[in-house]
């Protein structure tokens, strides 16, 4: 005569189980359907730019427009050239051509004396 043993868990068991088999399965599926990791390739490479913001690049000059800069610290810049004129020394080449709206011909400033 055999006996036959039933084997039964409580609630608690069922639902401590379930969860480990759920962790188990989201273990493997990550494991094979996760991002493969990248890795920086140790090469150096040669990055060419042909144009920044529309204005082709040509000799070593990178056309740049500053409209705003806030920095507590000092910007130093190197300007070689504005606007296709070269700098010399210190000094910068200016072109005005109105002061307060009053064109200036002739080489003759406007001044109002008061």
């Amino acid at each position: 005569m055999q006996k036959t043993v039933t084997f039964s868990l409580d609630k608690y068991s069922k639902i401590v189980l379930t969860a480990i088999a759920v962790c188990l399965v989201l273990i493997v599926v990550n494991m094979y359907f996760s991002p493969v990791k990248l890795n920086a390739s140790e090469t150096v490479m040669d990055v060419n730019i042909k144009s920044v913001n529309g204005s082709s690049l040509w000799g070593n000059e990178i056309p740049i427009d500053l409209k705003k800069v806030s920095t507590n610290n000092d910007l130093s810049i190197d300007l070689h050239s504005i606007n296709g004129r070269n700098i010399f020394g210190d000094k910068l080449p200016v072109d005005i051509q109105s002061i307060n709206g009053q064109f200036i011909f002739g080489g003759k400033i406007p001044v109002d004396t008061r």
